[in-house]
């Protein structure tokens, strides 16, 4: 199987602007505020389709069909259908305040409607306008109780850890964190397959119907962690430089490892180790080569590498700055840590 470059799929959002298009080359749909490109997706709500070879059109959950095998490797089920590819790849773009909200953990989505996962996620600041934010939880030493005094009212921005973001930053978001993008900011964000969220709080806003959305305060409530309760990202901070190479490790959890490159007029090669590997393209061009295909790639594309791939090479010809995506500890290894 060759590595797959997929289309996207537009979300309309109350908050949504038109940045992906304009930072990003998006086609987007005109007239419509677009806050979300589910760049990578095998859900109910949007499923991604191949842009071109052999399997051009097929959604993401075809392609599992035909040869869930080929694309996952050894986490492919030994006898019937393989379930949902376990992470989305997105890019948001947050004109305006997206809702003060939750994901739950596994264990809190089961009883979900659709069969919905747990989700733990995060994100790569892309663009940021001067004096954007992100609300990374809670502000220190807040309560569930006071938290449940605040649920859905004004009150609750107080309570609030609002973090200043700029361009390059990586933020985070573990299920059970409460969070929120403020408005001017253009993410990458990687996530575990599933599009459960809990509204606490949504700035006291109407819908693109104007009505309030609704709020899920009760759920919110249980989902909610406080200090001490959230799991680290694990492996942040390692890094590995070498000439025209640096990668960071930013996330090394039980869902899936994610690291970002800066490639410099070079190749480099990384072994599959029979698992599948997702390729965001973030910034510049550059190309990803496996012995089946060469795959020219631009900022704002996503490529997805099937498990039967032995090996694959990014090549930059100037600066190329991706992030790669891949099962718990099969990603690219990062040495002489700093």
């Amino acid at each position: 199987m060759r590595p797959l470059k997929m289309d996207p799929v537009f979300k309309e959002r109350l908050w949504g602007g038109r940045r992906l298009a304009e930072v990003l080359a998006k086609p987007l749909p005109e007239g419509r505020p677009i806050g979300e490109s589910w760049e990578l997706a095998d859900h109910p709500h949007g499923r991604s389709r191949v842009a071109g070879g052999p399997l051009a059109g097929r959604t993401l959950r075809e392609v599992l069909q035909q040869d869930a095998h080929a694309l996952l490797g050894e986490d492919a089920p030994a006898s019937g259908p393989a379930g949902p590819f376990p992470l989305m790849v997105k890019f948001i773009d947050a004109a305006d305040r997206l809702s003060v909200q939750v994901h739950p953990a596994a264990a809190g989505a089961a009883g979900a409607e659709g069969g919905e996962g747990g989700k733990t996620e995060c994100w790569v600041v892309l663009h940021a306008d001067p004096g954007a934010w992100v609300v990374e939880g809670l502000a220190s030493g807040t309560s569930l109780a006071a938290l449940e005094a605040a649920g859905g009212e004004g009150g609750l921005p107080d309570l609030l850890n609002v973090r200043p973001v700029s361009a390059g930053d990586f933020v985070w978001v573990p299920a059970g964190l409460l969070h929120a993008v403020g408005p001017g900011l253009l993410l990458a964000e990687v996530q575990q397959t599933s599009d459960l969220t809990y509204r606490l709080y949504d700035w006291d806003r109407v819908g693109l119907d104007g009505v309030a959305r609704p709020l899920h305060v009760r759920e919110a409530l249980e989902a909610v962690r406080l200090e001490g309760q959230l799991p680290p990202a694990g492996g942040r901070g390692s890094v590995r430089r070498e000439s025209g190479l640096l990668l960071e490790s930013l996330v090394a959890c039980p869902a899936f490892t994610l690291a970002r490159l800066r490639l410099e007029g070079r190749r480099w090669t990384v072994p599959t180790q029979g698992a599948w590997a997702v390729v965001v393209a973030l910034a510049g061009t550059g190309r990803l080569v496996t012995e089946e295909a060469e795959t020219p790639l631009r900022a704002g594309e996503t490529v997805l590498v099937p498990a039967g791939a032995a090996r694959y090479s990014l090549d930059a010809q100037e600066t190329f700055t991706v992030l790669i995506a891949a099962p718990p500890g099969k990603g690219p290894a990062v040495s002489g840590d700093e």
